[in-house]
């Protein structure tokens, strides 16, 4: 099938030459000389494009001198083939809707192209057919990015937007959604649609609780969440949210020791939990293609509104020969901001820490504590970093926190080392061990 029409790149090169307005309003729609798909044209536009960029007038004698330097001339077809071009403009004024046409046209064949590249894949039987929907969702998204331009960019109506959201906003509002724990809301201002936030600690201090705790506390204000779980199962998953939302200890639940008043209570959260509006993915082999096709699924379909990840080095590359953990790690990290601006919602992402915590005197880890670290530091938003004192010191003694006395019995300091638009800081929680819970510091 045949997209080309030939006429119709004539008559816009012809006014992209003779009217400096009418190629303003071609450049600005056609996202790049590809639209034409006769050879001598896309040579054509290529030259009128090179005149523009370097701010030098655009006609017949330019762009024919300009392909001459380039030895191009008979590429595009001769003068006298040029010549007929440049006096081909039948109807001026119908740019616009000429090159609109041009970019469907365009976008018609590559459709066609990748729908029997992906026809011919799976009529194949070979690979899995859930890759080979990825890859072409990948290649759809790629299209459209490639080819269709946004609405213009324009200053003045952005900020006609964000000026509504900055006068309407009632006092005290945080500009994400509520945590449901408020001093991490004071610090950090919710969770901010387009943001990535990493949270890092040591094994045992709290990282799987505090996503647990934020999960539930977002479902109970009735906004959707989802949990790539790579390292717990959907089970234990839900026996912590039960624990959390009954106060039944996590240890009972797991053991079945539980009186009446414990079975009551569970039977009471269950029923509750019911209606929360949580997907969980808990599969062991995955990287960055498969979470964004389950986030986009999840969002379109369920509504979800944050995602997490529990936790970033267990997570995969789409390219199986890649063995560099560093660049491994690069492609995840930067796979996780896109998906977060792609889709426009916050992502939590976990991620373990090198043993150099370990052995610092204060146990406190750095944002340098990041295994592979320079990707990550790059490409999040906000980092939190964790640490329980009574994991590593007495946890009868204290630990001070601004001018407060804390004891460590208890305590998990959430320390914000990096915040892209805002400061950082150290907040207390407190951390319920038996119902595997972090809250408000009370």
């Amino acid at each position: 099938m045949n997209f080309t029409n030939e006429e119709l790149e004539r008559q816009v090169l012809s006014a992209m030459m003779i009217y400096d307005e009418e190629r303003l309003t071609a450049f600005s729609i056609i996202p790049s000389v590809d639209v034409f798909q006769n050879d001598k044209h896309k040579t054509i536009a290529k030259a009128i494009q090179a005149q523009q960029d370097a701010g030098e007038p655009v006609n017949l004698e330019t762009v024919v001198l300009t392909l001459k330097k380039s030895a191009l001339l008979n590429e595009a077809g001769g003068i006298k083939y040029i010549t007929s071009v440049f006096t081909s403009l039948k109807n001026p004024g119908h740019t616009e809707i000429h090159c609109r046409m041009l970019v469907e046209q365009f976008m018609r064949a590559k459709f066609l192209y990748i729908a029997t590249e992906m026809l011919t894949k799976a009529n194949s039987d070979s690979g899995d057919i859930f890759e080979l929907i990825t890859e072409m969702q990948g290649k759809t998204d790629g299209l459209l990015t490639s080819t269709v331009n946004k609405s213009d960019d324009n200053f003045q109506t952005q900020l006609d937007i964000s000026a509504e959201m900055w006068f309407n906003k009632a006092a005290g509002t945080i500009a994400g959604y509520p945590t449901g724990i408020s001093s991490l809301d004071k610090l950090c201002g919710g969770l901010t649609n387009s943001e990535l936030t990493v949270v890092g600690a040591r094994p045992g201090q709290g990282k799987t609780a505090l996503v647990v705790s934020l999960i539930r506390n977002l479902v109970k204000q009735g906004i959707g969440c989802g949990m790539f779980s790579l390292e717990m199962n959907k089970h234990e998953l839900a026996q912590r949210l039960a624990s959390q939302e009954s106060q039944v200890y996590a240890f009972k639940i797991k053991q079945g020791d539980m009186n009446a008043l414990d079975t009551d209570a569970l039977k009471s959260a269950v029923s509750r939990m019911k209606e929360w509006n949580i997907k969980i993915c808990d599969e062991g082999y995955m990287n960055m293609r498969k979470i964004r096709t389950k986030a986009t699924m999840w969002k379109n379909k369920y509504d979800i509104k944050v995602i997490f990840v529990d936790y970033i080095g267990l997570i995969e590359s789409v390219n199986p020969k890649e063995t560099n953990r560093v660049n491994i790690v690069g492609e995840i990290s930067r796979g996780l901001k896109l998906l977060a601006k792609e889709l426009q919602l916050p992502v939590v992402a976990l991620s373990q820490l090198s043993r150099r915590v370990d052995e610092r005197a204060d146990k406190m880890p750095l944002m340098s504590d990041l295994r592979e670290s320079g990707s990550v530091e790059q490409d999040a938003d906000v980092i939190w970093m964790m640490m329980r004192p009574a994991f590593y010191f007495d946890p009868t003694a204290t630990t001070k926190v601004g001018n407060l006395e804390l004891s460590n019995h208890d305590l998990c300091l959430i320390d914000q080392v990096k915040m892209r638009s805002g400061s950082t800081g150290v907040i207390p929680l407190k951390f319920d061990g038996p119902l595997m819970r972090l809250r408000n510091y009370e």
